[in-house]
Parts: C-alpha cells; structure tokens; sequence
C-alpha cells in the first residue's frame, strides 16, 4: 500500500469513528454503538501498525502516539466487555485518561490533505 492510499483509509475510518462516536453519546452510550467505535478503533489500529513505516521520520511519533492511545483503549473495552458481557441496549462505559491524540491525527491529516494537492 502507498502512502496516499494508506493516509485515505485512515482518515475514512476516523470519519466513520467520529460518526460512530456521535451515536454512541446520542444513544445513552449503549453497548451497541460502543461495538461500532471498536471496529473504527480495531480498523485504525491494524492500519497504523501495519502501514507505519510508509510515514516520514516526522510524522512516526504522531502514528506511535495514535497507536499507543488505541492499545490502552482496546485493552479497557475488552476488559470491560468481558466482566460485564453486555447486551446491545445495556450502557458501556469507562474511564480512560489516555485521550484520542488530537493533534497526532491532525498532523497524519495535514499530510495527508498535502499530498492530494500534489
């Protein structure tokens, strides 16, 4: 996979993401929508540690840091997930101090948008 190609599945995942995101707080933060932003968060996940390398030197902390982030928060869903084997409608919730990395993902975006415009 090439750069480019790689930088567009992960901005279309973190758009579906952020989708998925919105429903889950619109929801009642309910077990169902928290599946789909794991499955945007596993997406996002493979395609950093896979394609990482096709990065410039700049920009591998931002991927390092996007990467760390979804390890600590797939770790705390499963968790989660499995001491209280949910239903769909049932609220899914935890706490996580390791936030989304803002900025991480507004700099791989950058570059992205930068090399469209060549």
């Amino acid at each position: 996979m090439e750069l480019l190609s790689f930088l567009k599945e992960l901005v279309a995942t973190w758009n579906q993401s952020t989708i998925s995101y919105k429903e889950y707080l619109s929801s009642g933060k309910t077990f169902r929508f928290a599946q789909q932003l794991r499955q945007c968060n596993s997406k996002a996940l493979e395609l950093l540690t896979t394609h990482k390398q096709l990065l410039p030197d700049d920009m591998q902390f931002n991927a390092t840091t996007l990467i760390n982030h979804y390890n600590i928060w797939t770790e705390k869903w499963d968790q989660l997930a499995a001491e209280l084997t949910p239903a769909l409608n049932d609220k899914f919730v935890f706490a996580n101090t390791v936030t989304f990395p803002k900025e991480a993902a507004r700099n791989l975006e950058t570059l992205y948008e930068q090399l469209k415009q060549r």
